[in-house]
């Protein structure tokens, strides 16, 4: 199962301003070499915006932000709460609408998937002693 990651409009703007601006003022001043330079560096910003996702693929979760990816077995989720709406929290989201995976001592993982509730679900199929914050169990009533 694939979940697409929630997109928040202030990142969408983010993310799509600076790629349309760091290409347009190249573009403007003429600089050819400019222009050339910062295509990679759009492309890559690009690449998170279009390629961030959640998998369930047998028993493992597989991430994908961007060209950063990341595998959890799911067996191994303790815990799962919501995240404090933080901007600067370095995360495989494109939204602050987060939720936190605990997984053993020291991983944790912050993602927002677009359908929460069905994300959940399929999380707690396969692994049904997930802790889960009290909101978050009632929305899977």
């Amino acid at each position: 199962m694939v979940f697409p990651s929630k997109k928040d409009r202030w990142i969408t703007v983010l993310l799509w301003g600076i790629a349309i601006i760091g290409l347009l003022i190249p573009i403007r001043t003429g600089n050819l070499l400019s222009v050339l330079l910062i295509l990679p560096l759009i492309g890559l910003l690009l690449w998170f915006w279009f390629r961030t996702d959640y998998r369930i693929i047998g028993e493992k979760l597989k991430i994908r932000y961007g060209p950063v990816r990341q595998t959890i077995n799911i067996k191994e989720i303790q815990v799962i709460f919501k995240a404090k709406k933080n901007p600067l929290a370095a995360a495989p989201a494109l939204s602050l609408d987060r939720i936190v995976l605990h997984c053993g001592k020291f991983n944790v993982t912050s993602i927002s998937p677009q359908d929460k509730q069905q994300f959940l679900q399929a999380l707690v199929a396969i692994n049904p002693h997930i802790k889960m914050e009290k909101s978050l169990k009632q929305s899977l009533s």
